[in-house]
């Protein structure tokens, strides 16, 4: 099976050591600070790997958000309207999609390291997913782990969207991962490739024609919602991005409009059904035009190769036969006249609709803020601030606020070059 799927990095980061010198007056402060720099290291450890148990991944994310959030919200039962750790630690950050040698977004917001950690978290749902569709054989249980990962991506970055970034120090510039439009655009793609596993297995059951169209068709109406949050920006960085969207938005028009044909002539409406299939033909010569666009596009991403996959192969396939079917039934015994435009495609998508689902994340402060938040004292910032600089430039290293942002390093998924043995073309079925 070819690459389905586009991909974008993971998002690249500096070190952070939560090392407050003389700010964390007590032992509690001291170990929050320690214990939140070891959790961020291992999560990011972990994220280099797409096989790991998407539980996992999910808990340790959630405890480290915990701990995070203890920075982020003034304490209970406290007069404080804000938290004055708040800005007290940088933060750096890339974006996913960005043009090269762009510089990190640098922020001394504890929420911007929320969401940036989310964010992380989300996508690499997504390439756990193909990392998981991307075998020979997938059994009904890794298809519902495929199915739920994503979900579950979509879920973070609306949660993302309607609760969290709107409340950051700096707002998210154009363009940025944090952003309305890209995460819009991360949320529709995520919902998207989730109802694909949907149509695909509608397909492999045998499901009724018109709960098949429905469903492909409103996959092919989230793919175009993701496309148009893209449109603003610079094809350079975002252009592959974009005609992956648009590719699967055509390929999916072409499956909802094969099964619709079929829904018609169940109905006896061959010729209208004829009407339909010729839109089905142009919708797949579109997918195979965008396909060649895809391969030479700029931008950022993983590149697939959606026009070599079987689904898409068997929906060429699938285009001649029906109308050859569609075409015999009406010689032979309908005799209907074949508009020239083909009628309003009607049905919806009742059943199969995928939505956002946000994971268990734990939002509330973790319980040992209780006693650690007192032992800082945020009149000694600055004095934290030389003296952790001075004790870097001794050392011979440089300080958090020097520190390099670094890529994740990333283990390469492999596809198989098999086809599966379903009827649909898909392995998630």
């Amino acid at each position: 099976m070819s690459n389905w799927f586009h991909r974008n990095p993971l998002k690249a980061t500096s070190k952070v050591t939560f090392e407050l010198g003389a700010m964390a007056e007590s032992i509690s402060a001291r170990h929050i600070c320690s214990d939140a720099a070891s959790q961020r290291a291992n999560i990011l450890k972990l994220m280099g790997d797409a096989s790991v148990d998407s539980d996992t991944m999910i808990s340790r994310a959630s405890n480290y958000i915990s701990i995070l959030m203890g920075f982020v919200n003034p304490p209970e039962n406290s007069q404080e309207t804000t938290n004055k750790l708040r800005g007290a630690i940088l933060f750096k950050w890339s974006n996913s999609a960005e043009a090269k040698h762009s510089p990190p977004i640098v922020e001394p917001d504890a929420l911007f390291e929320v969401c940036s950690m989310l964010f992380t978290v989300a996508l690499w749902l997504t390439k756990h997913a193909a990392k998981v569709a991307a075998k020979d054989e997938v059994s009904q249980d890794e298809a519902k782990d495929v199915h739920l990962s994503l979900r579950q991506a979509a879920g973070i970055f609306l949660v993302l969207k309607e609760k969290y970034t709107q409340n950051l120090l700096a707002p998210p510039k154009p363009g940025h991962d944090l952003h309305t439009d890209i995460l819009d655009a991360y949320i529709y793609q995520s919902t998207a490739e989730a109802q694909e596993i949907t149509v695909a297995r509608a397909i492999e059951l045998k499901h009724d024609a018109g709960l098949i169209a429905s469903v492909a068709k409103e996959t092919a109406a989230v793919y175009e919602k993701s496309s148009f949050a893209l449109k603003p920006y610079d094809l350079k960085v975002m252009g592959k991005w974009l005609k992956y969207l648009e590719f699967k938005k055509h390929c999916y028009d072409t499956c909802a409009y094969i099964y619709y044909a079929e829904h018609l002539l169940k109905q006896e409406k061959a010729g209208l059904a004829l009407a339909v299939i010729a839109e089905a033909e142009k919708t797949y010569k579109q997918s195979l035009e965008v396909a060649k666009a895809y391969a030479r596009a700029d931008g950022v991403g993983l590149s697939a190769k959606p026009a070599d996959h079987c689904f898409f192969r068997r929906l060429g396939t699938m285009v001649e036969s029906t109308r050859r079917k569609l075409e015999r039934e009406n010689g032979i015994i309908f005799h209907q006249r074949v508009p020239t435009a083909a009628p309003t495609f009607d049905l919806k998508a009742k059943f199969g609709v995928a939505e956002p689902k946000t994971p268990d994340i734990d939002f509330t402060p973790d319980p040992r803020w209780k006693d650690a938040y007192n032992g800082f004292n945020e009149t000694k910032l600055l004095e934290s601030i030389t003296t952790r600089d001075a004790r870097a430039k001794q050392h011979k290293e440089k300080s958090d606020r020097d520190a390099p942002v670094e890529p994740i390093p990333e283990k390469p998924i492999f596809h198989t070059d098999k086809d599966p043995k379903t009827d649909s073309g898909c392995v998630l079925s």
